[in-house]
């Protein structure tokens, strides 16, 4: 089984639209792709039910049958930052469960897409144990695709993301550019310089509202 996790710069940057996007692409080639997220808040109440907005978009997008409940393994109602979600509901983040989860959604798969929630330094667990999402990346032993806006303050955002998972001895497969406008002087300049600056390959540049991700699906 084939794996990416993929990860951003920050928050509302378009990580589950591009995840959708590469699920939906994997499975349009004939390709048994899954996807799973270790945590998700800010989900929707109905009634004793919790939706993880997220997974809802992602299997609806790629046509994925299973219930988006089951592609997340902790779901918290509050729109904070999952460890403190996790704490204001009594609840612990635990990295095994994660692990354990992840090896179960990609059990009957042929690729794995896991998401992560928020940058690298999102911290999921701050009490007697500290876990932010890149152990849960080391954890997982997944390459990370990296997602970044395109526009003004992209370069910034990437080389620092970049840089600090080469620290921690994560390897970053490329990135993703979302929101790019092609012939935008901008657009075009972050591109050129965020390759220069990281080393890493921009894979693909995606449009707003982009109903595809034109992307060579082996370099995943």
């Amino acid at each position: 089984m084939k794996s990416i996790f993929v990860t951003a710069t920050g928050t509302d940057v378009g990580k589950t639209y591009i995840s959708a996007l590469l699920v939906k692409a994997m499975r349009d080639a004939g390709v048994d792709a899954r996807y799973y997220k270790p945590a998700l808040s800010g989900a929707v109440r109905e009634g004793e039910r919790l939706i993880p907005g997220d997974a809802a978009f992602v299997a609806e997008c790629a046509g994925l049958q299973q219930q988006p409940e089951q592609m997340v393994s902790y779901i918290f109602e509050e729109a904070v930052s999952p460890h403190l979600a996790a704490k204001r509901s009594g609840a612990a983040i635990e990295l095994e469960k994660l692990a354990d989860d992840r090896t179960k959604a990609g059990a009957a798969a042929e690729f794995l897409l896991v998401e992560g929630c928020g940058g690298l330094i999102c911290p999921l667990r701050r009490d007697d144990q500290s876990l932010m999402l890149a152990d849960v990346a080391e954890r997982f032993g997944d390459e990370l695709l990296l997602v970044a806006p395109a526009g003004l303050g992209s370069i910034n955002a990437a080389v620092l993301t970049a840089e600090y998972a080469k620290q921690r001895g994560l390897t970053v497969r490329g990135i993703v550019l979302n929101g790019y406008e092609a012939g935008n002087f901008l657009h075009e300049d972050n591109r050129q310089e965020i390759e220069a600056l990281t080393g890493l390959p921009v894979l693909a540049t995606v449009a707003w509202g982009a109903k595809q991700i034109d992307l060579n699906l082996a370099q995943l």
